[in-house]
């Protein structure tokens, strides 16, 4: 394996890279005159996976609201 991507800085590093870009290339496809719907989908998609990812190396858990817990009275 790799070393730069055994590190947990370096792929936080470039998926932040990556969250930039795809920002980025759906800001420039919104600016178009008929801009790709589909696109925009997909980069949107594609976004918050590496969000997901992001919050995920960070140690960030997810919030029992978010993970569909009923037991509330805990």
């Amino acid at each position: 394996m790799d070393g730069s991507i055994a590190s947990g800085g370096t792929l936080l590093g470039r998926l932040s890279e990556r969250h930039a870009d795809l920002e980025r290339l759906i800001a420039t496809e919104r600016a178009r005159a008929i801009p790709d719907e589909g696109l925009i989908r997909r980069l949107s998609r594609e976004k918050l996976l590496a969000r997901d990812r992001m919050a995920a190396l960070s140690g960030c858990g997810m919030p029992r609201w978010a993970r569909g817990d009923d037991r509330s009275g805990e």
